[in-house]
């Protein structure tokens, strides 16, 4: 086992998570598109242990297709919206409830005040954001 120490923590103190959105513009729906997230959705799900990896994830990922990828979906919470209007929102509740490590959706294109909403609950759920906006 590799023993890791994040470089914004001191040994022997509790994990610090980094807080807050990151967005991520891709360019098409495309399987490169896939093959660029899944390789980050694995790592995450090996080095985080204490919380969940939430992701408001489109109707064609399962957790069989993540785990075919190298993911280990123990931690790994899939939230299927059926309405693309209600994303935002359960983003926002996801991001703030404090049980994730990172949470993962792609709620669109954001106004700023979206965008501000998003970041205030990430800080407030001591979590980091991942949005991913195809353009």
């Amino acid at each position: 086992m590799t023993n890791t120490v994040r470089i914004d923590e001191q040994p022997g103190s509790a994990p610090r998570y980094n807080k807050g959105v990151t967005e991520l513009v891709l360019t098409s729906h495309s399987p490169e598109q896939a093959a660029l997230l899944l390789p980050m959705l694995a790592y995450l799900s090996k080095t985080c242990h204490d919380r969940w990896i939430t992701w408001v994830a489109p109707h064609n990922i399962t957790r069989q297709s993540l785990e075919s990828f190298g993911i280990d979906t123990r931690l790994i919470r899939l939230i299927h919206c059926h309405e693309q209007h209600n994303t935002l929102w359960i983003t926002w509740e996801a991001l703030a409830a404090g049980n994730s490590h990172t949470v993962i959706a792609s709620p669109g294109k954001l106004t700023d005040k979206e965008l501000k909403q998003l970041e205030a609950a990430a800080m407030r759920g001591n979590c980091q954001g991942l949005l991913l906006r195809v353009r």
